[in-house]
């Protein structure tokens, strides 16, 4: 996790969006925001101990970049009106063209940060009692299938995605308060297992 005067912050983890966070707060706002559906700088500010000009200018620069937008505002305890955003876009999605496109050493990193990252969000949904406190889905499944039935299990994958992008969206447009809307995590991950897979020694002694 990145560090602001001592005080831990959400890492950004997509590397192609660096430029939108020249400042470590403004990662730990988009993620924060991303896993709660919405958050306000007032929140943010108050969470962190920092001054609220401060934290609002951070939210004005990821709102310029279509990052986050302004989901709804309402009148605050102290009469002044409390601005709450919700993300533009999913935390990390890659299309398989871009993701090639990036080094593969950063490849690398990225999905160790990200699986980090899920991993740290599941131990701490099982230590606040909300993991199971509800229907809710875990599973593993290990495939034995040819190189077309690889690019069908990807293509699922996406799909997915696409699919539940689309219930988000969908209550978004209906205009479902945030405050009534439930924060989901969830990671699709399909990957080759290590088990089977060509060695860099094997590769070079067959060419």
């Amino acid at each position: 996790m990145a560090d602001l005067d001592g005080k831990k912050l959400k890492q950004v983890i997509d590397p192609t969006l660096a430029k939108a966070f020249t400042h470590p707060l403004r990662g730990h706002v988009w993620v924060t925001i991303c896993e709660k559906g919405s958050t306000s700088p007032n929140e943010i500010a108050t969470e962190l101990g920092l001054d609220i000009w401060d934290v609002n200018y951070h939210f004005r620069a990821l709102a310029q970049r279509n990052l986050i937008r302004l989901a709804r505002t309402q009148r605050g305890r102290r009469g002044f009106d409390e601005h709450f955003y919700e993300p533009c876009a999913p935390a990390l999605s890659f299309d398989d063209f871009a993701w090639m496109k990036i080094p593969a050493p950063i490849r690398a990193t990225l999905s160790a940060d990200t699986i980090r990252r899920s991993v740290e969000e599941i131990i701490e949904a099982l230590s606040a009692g909300t993991f199971d406190a509800r229907n809710r889905h875990l599973s593993q499944t290990w495939l034995m299938v040819d190189e077309r039935g690889r690019d069908e299990v990807m293509s699922s994958a996406q799909e997915l995605l696409d699919r539940v992008l689309a219930v988000q969206k969908r209550c978004a447009h209906e205009g479902i308060p945030p405050e009534s809307r439930n924060p989901i995590s969830i990671m699709i991950a399909a990957f080759d297992t290590a088990v089977g897979m060509p060695s860099e020694e094997s590769e070079s002694d067959s060419s």
